[in-house]
């Protein structure tokens, strides 16, 4: 009898066992609830970079950005030089947000920068004597194509989420 368990033993053995599947259970569904928490932070992260990212093309749509750029008795150059620098620091303010959103939005939004910036400088450059005044309200005036576009982008990536 020496290889046969005693009932005691057996016991022993069992509430091991049940006690060890129980506290990987636990394991598991802890692990898992942390899982959960994580998916919920970067899809939160994700919503605001899609908010963000909208926000800064609304801010660089010509129309808005000549309102809150151009001041009365500003040069011409003064006005080039404002509108190119408000697009770039905005930009550079957002850079984090590619993070969250797929490469195809991200390249979309950088294009929509550039497409700006060259826009301003073709402006200016065809109009060399026009004063601030009028290259405001030219540039104003002008469409920004990609805008629309790439916000279409931005909510097809957001319900993604």
């Amino acid at each position: 009898m020496g290889n046969v368990l005693s009932v005691g033993t057996w016991i022993l053995i069992i509430v091991g066992i049940v006690l060890f599947g129980g506290i990987f259970l636990f394991g598991r569904k802890k692990t898992g609830n942390k899982d959960s928490e994580v998916s919920e932070s970067v899809a939160v992260l994700k919503i605001k970079a899609c908010e963000r990212l909208v926000l800064y093309l609304e801010r660089i749509r010509f129309s808005v950005l000549v309102k809150r750029v151009f001041m009365p008795g500003m040069s011409g150059s003064d006005l080039q030089f404002s509108l190119i620098q408000n697009i770039q620091d905005e930009f550079e303010h957002n850079l984090a947000q590619r993070l969250y959103v797929s490469e195809e939005v991200w390249m979309l939004v950088v294009m929509t920068k550039d497409e700006a910036l060259k826009s301003i400088n073709e402006a200016f450059a065809a109009n060399p004597g026009a004063d601030a005044a009028t290259m405001a309200q030219t540039i104003a005036a002008m469409p920004n194509t990609m805008i629309d576009k790439v916000v279409i982008a931005i909510k097809k990536d957001f319900y993604t989420i």
